[in-house]
């Protein structure tokens, strides 16, 4: 896996300031209102003020048990200035890919989730395994940055990527459309795609399947069922199950961050069951337009996590990290 590649080159290095705390005595006050970080919670996005030159290009072809989707990453809508200069959003320039993703028809719920990032293992298994999949413009939803603590870069011998900053919460140079673009010249998403989904102008009351997760299950955009099972109920803005932790993380600044829960790290925010309409892989199953016998399904929501962090079913190799 190319860590390095992956990593999307975020626009300022950020460091940790220490902690002073002492673990190995619970009775001393060692207040941990004192341990602060300089990680900056910033949600802000650059204009989407770019025409591409490229034309989008998407082909999907469904033989057998297979789905074939042929891409070269390019969205039809405007994006924000990149490859350099003043006011561009990180150096790399937008440049056409060749991606074909070959996914199943027939997906399967798995006996274990499978998490996009890995924070346990060794070598390249740990940090970004997955993209989580392709949307019908071909432009892939990558929510996952390689930015683990410490911040020295992701493969530093001290990394630690059970706190890795959360994408969508820190500057790291998006657009309007929760995007930007890795050293290879792809454009990816990290969060809602906000302008292919305003160009689909999609309706409260519609279900609108919008692509393919990298396991074959189905996506939609935040609107679903009330009844999961009834396509006569009515339709309601689908909410994901996941909340900030209250308190300090409780780290070191060393070896793990310190300071209070804040969002600025995606281990900032914990799973609560039936806390919303979605479980932990931001999904559901029920029946859907496209499957009205029923499926599993994930949902784009607003809030986080916004794109799923984990497969309900068996991810794509095509989706693999550093592939």
């Amino acid at each position: 896996m190319n860590l390095i590649k992956h990593s999307v080159f975020a626009l300022a290095i950020l460091t940790i300031v220490g902690c002073n705390s002492d673990d190995s005595n619970d009775d001393t006050t060692t207040a941990e209102s004192d341990c602060t970080s300089t990680q900056v919670l910033d949600s802000s996005r650059g204009e989407c003020d770019q025409t591409l030159a490229f034309t989008s290009e998407y082909n999907e072809a469904v033989s057998g048990t297979t789905r074939t989707i042929t891409s070269n990453s390019i969205p039809s809508h405007m994006v924000g200035l990149f490859g350099g200069g003043t006011g561009s959003l990180n150096p790399n320039a937008i440049t056409e890919q060749s991606e074909t993703y070959v996914i199943t028809t027939t997906p399967a719920i798995a006996s274990a989730l499978t998490p996009l990032l890995s924070t346990t293992g060794n070598g390249p298994n740990l940090g970004p395994q997955y993209s989580f999949g392709v949307l019908l413009n071909g432009v892939e939803l990558d929510p996952v940055a390689a930015e683990p603590f410490p911040h020295e870069g992701p493969l530093s011998a001290n990394v630690n990527w059970e706190w890795n900053l959360e994408a969508l919460n820190v500057n790291l140079g998006l657009d309007c459309n929760n995007a930007h673009v890795q050293p290879t010249g792809k454009y990816h998403y990290h969060g809602s795609p906000i302008l292919f989904l305003e160009n689909l102008n999609i309706p409260s009351n519609q279900m609108t399947l919008i692509g393919y997760a990298a396991d074959g299950f189905p996506m939609y955009y935040k609107y679903a069922y009330s009844i999961g099972t009834d396509n006569t109920s009515s339709i309601i803005e689908m909410t994901s199950s996941y909340q900030l932790k209250s308190g300090n993380r409780g780290g070191d600044g060393i070896t793990a961050p310190c300071d209070v829960y804040n969002g600025v790290y995606s281990n900032d925010y914990e799973f609560i069951t039936d806390l919303g309409t979605l479980d932990q892989a931001n999904g559901r199953t029920g029946v859907t337009p496209e499957y009205p016998a029923g499926t599993y399904y994930y949902v784009i929501t607003d809030d986080f996590p916004s794109i799923p962090r984990y497969f309900r079913g068996t991810p794509s190799e095509d989706f693999k990290i550093g592939q």
